[in-house]
């Protein structure tokens, strides 16, 4: 590449960069062809910008003309230097005698262009002066002509600069925007303040969290808008226990575990860590503190702990109903065939069957979530399979002193289900229902198809679930806590298990409730295509 070509280059370079062709005329620069034309005494003064075909005159005064080939162009020979161009007489000049501009309108004959460089020192174009006649000019207007065009210099760096700002600021806008929306889109809260504590960043999970944005309080102002508490639950923070405040002070964040009360939304457990954004400078200072939403976790926690409990209880009762009647019958305290020695035989057996119950639960739960349990699902007559569990379930019935049925008129229907799995939700939803009806009642079962699937209703009119409990049933390790319920024992795992069974065999559960009027413990199951049906 030549050192033509080379500045060719440039100077469109430095063009594209300053995005300059064809925009609107701009005072500033229609100011500098105005002096130059009256203080130059030119009928002609253009401000002239030169790309790869064409002359573009930014400004112009005594012209109509906006823009000339590149070949005609006087200036395209001015830029070739970065000093004052003067054409006396162009009719004598072989550059330009023959040149349309001159032999014809608008009549060039005196041209003046001094070069006009772009702020990395491409030669952009010029500011020049035209007469139609021939002549020249004295030093005084020549400099004139020099400051002029440093000036016109000085236009296109404030545009440099004003590009690059612009260019900055979208940049740091599109950065922020980023920014705000990776922020916005953690499942974390995360909260920043100035030097002075002022909140400068909470984002949207903190905002949920708190159900407001809270930018510009001060920590101290936050711990009065909303209530803080410590891990419990129970005990308010004070002000200097906030951790944004600790950290906004310089001490340690690490794990600290509080909790948020917003008042549409139940208590949150949160663990917060952060710190100074600028530790070398210490405290008070710039802080930012991250918080982990760790509610489940902890309502988890609470609920493996009271499920321990509960398994402790519910297994030791019927270890020692069972031992003290072998020890009462081994003492021979008891003549095992008398009525009192069948009813502690009696006793034994009955809570060896909870015993066994019990730990069949565990295991299930254990195998479930283990992903362990293996399903053969086949074509089933429903039916068939709901008379199966009462009768096998009809000892738990007179135990309670109920009653189930299914209503007249039932068409059967063929599901695809797992029998053995089948009959141990059956068998659950069963036992639960006597369990909680009152002595005499009835407990109806009965389906219908709805659409694909064959929805299975047990429908009891026994002592009903508060309505803010019922979503609880089907939790693992969830038990509801009631004084009637404890009395009737149970893991609390029996419902866990048949959510799990009847999902993994393609269907739903769920249950509808009413205390004191009793409730509906419901699940789906697919029904078999006609040519799986037995």
């Amino acid at each position: 590449m030549n050192n033509s070509d080379s500045n060719d280059q440039q100077r469109l370079t430095a063009l594209a960069q300053l995005q300059i062709m064809d925009t609107p005329r701009e005072q500033a620069f229609d100011d500098l062809t105005t002096l130059a034309a009256r203080w130059l005494d030119a009928p002609i003064a253009l401000i002239t910008l030169v790309d790869s075909q064409r002359q573009w005159f930014k400004s112009r005064v005594g012209l109509d003309l906006s823009e000339t080939p590149k070949e005609m162009a006087f200036c395209a020979h001015a830029i070739r230097q970065p000093t004052l161009m003067e054409v006396s007489d162009a009719t004598r000049d072989p550059r330009f005698a023959d040149n349309p501009l001159v032999t014809g309108d608008p009549g060039i004959r005196f041209y003046a262009g001094m070069p006009i460089a772009s702020p990395q020192g491409a030669l952009l174009g010029t500011l020049c002066v035209i007469d139609r006649r021939p002549r020249t000019l004295n030093d005084e207007q020549r400099d004139t002509l020099q400051r002029l065009a440093r000036l016109a210099e000085f236009q296109l760096q404030l545009r440099h600069t004003l590009l690059i700002s612009q260019a900055e600021a979208l940049e740091l806008m599109h950065q922020q925007t980023l920014n705000q929306r990776l922020l916005d889109s953690l499942k974390a809260g995360v909260v920043a303040c100035t030097d002075d504590g002022t909140l400068t960043l909470f984002n949207t999970t903190a905002q949920q969290w708190h159900g407001a944005d809270m930018l510009n309080l001060t920590p101290e102002e936050w711990a009065h808008h909303y209530d803080l508490y410590a891990a419990d639950g129970r005990t308010p923070l004070t002000t200097d226990d906030i951790p944004l405040v600790r950290a906004w002070q310089g001490k340690p964040v690490e794990n600290v575990e509080i909790c948020i009360a917003c008042a549409d939304q139940p208590l949150r457990h949160v663990l917060c860590s952060g710190g100074l954004l600028y530790p070398e400078q210490g405290g008070p200072g710039a802080a930012i503190v991250v918080m982990h939403d760790i509610s489940e976790i902890r309502r988890a926690s609470n609920m493996k702990s009271h499920f321990l409990a509960t398994v402790s209880h519910e297994l030791r009762t019927p270890l020692t109903a069972i031992s003290g009647a072998v020890g009462l019958l081994h003492s021979g305290a008891t003549d095992p065939r008398s009525a009192a020695g069948e009813r502690l035989l009696s006793i034994a057996l009955d809570n060896s069957q909870r015993l066994n119950e019990l730990i069949n639960d565990l295991l299930d739960m254990e195998k479930l979530e283990a992903g362990k349990v293996e399903l053969r699902v086949e074509p089933l007559a429903l039916r068939a399979s709901i008379v199966q569990a009462m009768e096998s379930n009809r000892p738990y019935a007179e135990r309670f002193q109920v009653h189930w049925y299914i209503p007249e008129g039932l068409a059967d229907m063929t599901v695809i289900a797992d029998q053995r799995r089948l009959l141990q939700v059956l068998t659950n939803y069963l036992s639960n229902a006597a369990k909680f009806s009152h002595a005499g009642g009835s407990i109806r079962i009965e389906w219908q198809r709805q659409g694909d699937s064959v929805m299975v209703r047990v429908v009891d009119q026994g002592i009903g679930i508060p309505s803010e409990q019922q979503p609880l049933l089907f939790n693992k390790f969830s038990q509801l806590d009631t004084t009637d319920k404890r009395q009737r024992g149970g893991t609390g795992l029996g419902l866990a298990i048949c959510k799990e069974l009847i999902e993994r065999m393609g269907g739903r559960v769920g249950v509808q409730s009413e205390v004191d009027k009793g409730s509906c413990f419901w699940f789906t199951l697919p029904i078999a295509a006609p040519d799986n049906r037995r």
